[in-house]
């Protein structure tokens, strides 16, 4: 197998260590090898595969998006109708490190997504497959890509998915109604409406008639003919075509009026709050249609769509539980600052993902999307970043439990044999004179290829909520 058809197929995935060695490429987590292909008789038979130019790829890719992501920190990776989240990945799509094509490593890390440029793309797939990327962005409420980053159109990358997170939005705005907007009609009527023209009034008063101006709701908007345009563009996806009904809807609205490519995507706001929703469907449109790479650098045609899965995957865990009636904190209701020794008056956050009480015990917990390591457990800064929260959260609170939600397979679920105890590793900790459980979550994540994925994950996040309820909130209760 050559290693162009290796980075661009979708091989790879996140949170991975894979390594090149003298032609050998081996996933470290999983000790999966694959040999290479070498050249023949001295000669490619496809300039695709030019190891040189495809390191030379790698490497402008790892440091390009990096730097990329850095520049937008502050508007990067945006979730959508709650104001709870934020970018939280550290790191860019690609970590390589090594002397030439046959000899590297590179480590993948929360960002999945696809890039291209020139001959050469990089494909990095969620570890648990499309299947439950459609899931959770159906369940979670979507995502949106880096800003300024653009949406590849190649059925080999993930346009799927912003089409995909279109047709749920598209969906749901819906449920508002067909958006309406005021115009001022210039109009001559038997029956005055508005303001009235009275020198046209005098000059014509056998007509009848009278020349009036007035506004009056009308259904069809630039931001109209921006939604239909942008089904056009997405609509042989099977799963649009649930939403026919609505976009025929938005033609009947739209009264065959015809706006220019520049005009609809110029498309303004809503400024009704009512209409907050369709705001939303505005921005993802335009991108759907413009589809339009954007430049890493001034000498490479390049493209690119990912996104952080990590922000994804704690905001689906948020919306399990909130659904389960536990009252969830917001990450910016008792966020702490501490000082970090640094001139002025700055100060360092500190911002659990999972803050919520029960019958008033307090519970804190980090969701991780990264790998659970079974042999030495949580990572050492993580544990540490747990402690620091439990230290300050326990200067005006008791906790009763603390810990870390983690995905897993259903294969590395078989293997730690969570079945006994529904996906839950428990211990103590102490701190502060107290003991404290120390939990480690698990939520299985069936395999990808199962015809009845959805029902078994759903079946999946009930039994997760089921071991929260009963085997951390009603000891802690206990506990208290």
């Amino acid at each position: 197998m050559w290693l162009f058809d290796i980075i661009q197929d979708g091989t790879l995935v996140d949170n991975q260590s894979y390594m090149v060695n003298q032609g050998i490429l081996t996933n470290r987590h999983f000790s999966e090898s694959v040999t290479l292909s070498t050249k023949s008789k001295g000669q490619w038979t496809s300039p695709r595969n030019d190891e040189s130019a495809i390191w030379h790829f790698l490497n402008s890719v790892s440091r390009d998006v990096e730097k990329r992501l850095n520049d937008n920190v502050a508007n990067a990776l945006i979730l959508f109708n709650d104001e709870d989240y934020e970018h939280n990945t550290d790191g860019g799509f690609i970590a390589v490190t090594g002397t030439d094509a046959r000899n590297f490593t590179i480590n993948t890390g929360n960002l999945i997504g696809f890039v291209k440029r020139g001959d050469y793309s990089l494909k990095i797939s969620s570890r648990f497959g499309d299947a439950f990327l459609q899931y959770i962005i159906a369940d979670a409420d979507g995502f949106l890509e880096l800003e300024n980053i653009g949406g590849e159109s190649h059925a080999d990358g993930y346009d799927w998915l912003l089409a995909y997170l279109w047709n749920i939005k598209f969906k749901r705005a819906y449920r508002l109604g067909l958006p309406k907007t005021y115009i001022t009609k210039n109009d001559r009527i038997s029956r005055v409406r508005g303001t009235i023209d009275a020198v046209d009034y005098f000059r014509n008063m056998t007509s009848g008639k009278y020349l009036c101006s007035y506004r009056e709701h009308c259904y069809d908007s630039p931001a109209t003919s921006l939604f239909i345009k942008a089904y056009e563009a997405v609509e042989h996806y099977p799963f649009c075509q649930r939403t026919r009904n609505i976009y025929n809807a938005f033609l009947t609205a739209n009264q065959g009026e015809k706006r220019s490519r520049q005009e609809i995507l110029r498309t303004p706001y809503f400024t009704n709050p009512f209409y907050n929703e369709y705001n939303v469907l505005i921005d993802l449109s335009k991108q759907v249609i413009s589809q339009q790479g954007s430049d890493f650098d001034s000498q490479h045609e390049s493209s690119a769509f990912f996104f952080d899965i990590s922000m994804l995957f704690e905001y689906f865990i948020r919306k399990l539980i909130k659904r389960d009636g536990v009252r969830l904190l917001s990450k910016f209701e008792q966020r702490f600052e501490i000082p970090a020794g640094a001139r002025g008056s700055y100060m360092r956050k500190l911002e659990p993902d999972l803050v919520f009480e029960s019958n008033g015990n307090l519970y804190v917990f980090d969701v991780k999307y990264k790998a659970f390591d079974p042999q030495f457990g949580v990572k050492r800064e993580d544990l540490f970043q747990l402690h620091t929260y439990i230290g300050q959260y326990g200067n005006g609170t008791s906790i009763n439990g603390c810990g870390f939600v983690y995905p897993i397979s259903e294969d590395r679920w078989s293997t730690l044999k969570l079945d006994k105890s529904q996906g839950l590793i428990s211990d103590v900790i102490r701190q502060q004179g107290r003991e404290i459980p120390f939990h480690i979550l698990f939520i299985k994540i069936p395999d990808n290829e199962l015809p009845r994925f959805s029902s078994f994950m759903k079946e999946h996040c009930l039994m997760f909520m089921d071991t929260l309820q009963s085997k951390i909130l009603i000891k802690g209760k206990t506990a208290a």
